[in-house]
């Protein structure tokens, strides 16, 4: 008999690496954990992760569903486990009038985007929580430098992704030209803004950009006109990557970079900025090329719903926090020349990542690593 139930509070409203990862990690909780596990959330399930649905409870759409997870938080028979809700103001008052016990908080990067106002609620849910775990050290740092959460409550458990034994399939190129590929959420966050103007100046260089977001709008305006530029849209991350010759990452802010790992499953070298948690994946010249982010961030959005500029992002190799730049366009064009023109390079990066995300970042590794927090309780 299974002993406790861990009730995993996290949103599908969205499509993002938590959602996907998450997904990943279910399809192994449901066959080979020790506890039971049950999936609990405030919003309707994009239909992009529909397979999750008939596991997932909207408890926003039910008195009844309401109340059973409020005595979740209570219950010492289970152990709530809260996907990105540090800054939540909905759980900060929720947990002033009820005395909780086993919650874990999970931070996979919504302390990037918190404003001074959310300080208070931070350190308040972060006092609350038996454990946090954090997907990254540089998540660690932000909120141990930035919010003065202790960091013996903090553990770092880097996300997994695809299985040990992962083969990619062989898909075909969208096209005979080289390519270049950027897959994820258009937003300010994601400096796609920077590829495309790199793209401008490289037209006989395929661009592929998917995902959805919204910026999509804005940039395609900005795209226009230039042939070399196509929006896929919402895309399967692993057919995708699979069709190009290099993957770019030019966020201005990442606290791990999923995509990175899924480059890396897939055996495709990634070029990207050197910021918060990307350098705990790729080592320069080893496994993958970093930029270092250099100049002022020159994209401003208008869009009500984008998410802001960080105030802040972490120095890897000083550990410390420093204001958010941009990658240099020119050392973009530099960096994606040296791999159209160098297949060994192509090929070792490739290779190298391939160890890396297999060694670091499995979902084998992902299961068994949360399963020891479990145990803690």
């Amino acid at each position: 008999m299974k002993s406790k139930t861990i009730i995993h509070q996290v949103t599908f409203a969205a499509v993002g690496g938590i959602q996907s990862s998450f997904i990943s990690l279910f399809s192994l909780l449901k066959n080979k954990s020790e506890f039971n596990h049950k999936i609990y959330g405030m919003h309707e399930v994009d239909t992009y992760y529909i397979q999750i649905k008939k596991y997932y409870t909207n408890f926003s759409k039910s008195l009844y569903e309401m109340i059973k997870f409020l005595f979740f938080l209570i219950s010492k028979n289970y152990i709530i486990h809260l996907y990105n809700n540090l800054s939540s103001k909905r759980i900060y008052y929720l947990l002033r009038f009820l005395r909780c016990s086993n919650i874990i908080y999970h931070e996979r990067g919504t302390s990037w985007n918190a404003s001074k106002k959310d300080i208070k609620i931070i350190k308040k849910n972060a006092e609350n929580a038996d454990v946090i775990v954090a997907n990254s050290e540089a998540s660690k740092i932000i909120l141990t430098k930035r919010f003065k959460v202790d960091k013996n409550k903090i553990k770092v458990i880097y996300n997994g992704v695809l299985s040990e034994s992962f083969k990619n399939g062989n898909f075909k190129k969208y096209s005979d030209h080289f390519s270049i590929g950027f897959i994820g959420r258009l937003d300010t966050p994601k400096g796609v803004h920077i590829l495309i103007d790199v793209a401008k100046k490289m037209k006989e260089i395929k661009f592929f950009i998917a995902g959805d977001g919204v910026l999509e709008k804005d940039l395609k305006i900005r795209a226009n006109g230039y042939e070399n530029i196509n929006f896929m849209g919402r895309s399967n991350p692993i057919e995708f990557i699979s069709k190009m010759d290099v993957i770019v990452v030019p966020s201005i802010r990442e606290p791990l970079g999923n995509v990175i790992i899924e480059s890396g499953f897939c055996s495709k070298p990634v070029i990207a900025s050197k910021v918060d948690g990307i350098p705990e994946i790729i080592t320069n010249n080893k496994n993958g090329i970093l930029l270092n982010p250099k100049n002022e961030i020159t994209f401003k959005s208008k869009q009500k719903n984008a998410v802001p500029v960080p105030d802040y992002v972490v120095n890897f190799e000083t550990k410390e926090l420093v204001k958010p730049k941009e990658i240099d366009q020119k050392d973009l064009i530099k960096a994606i020349y040296k791999l159209k023109n160098d297949d060994k390079l192509r090929l070792k990066l490739s290779k190298n990542l391939n160890q890396t995300v297999k060694k670091k970042f499995s979902l084998e590794s992902y299961f068994y690593n949360i399963h020891e927090i479990y145990r803690m309780f």
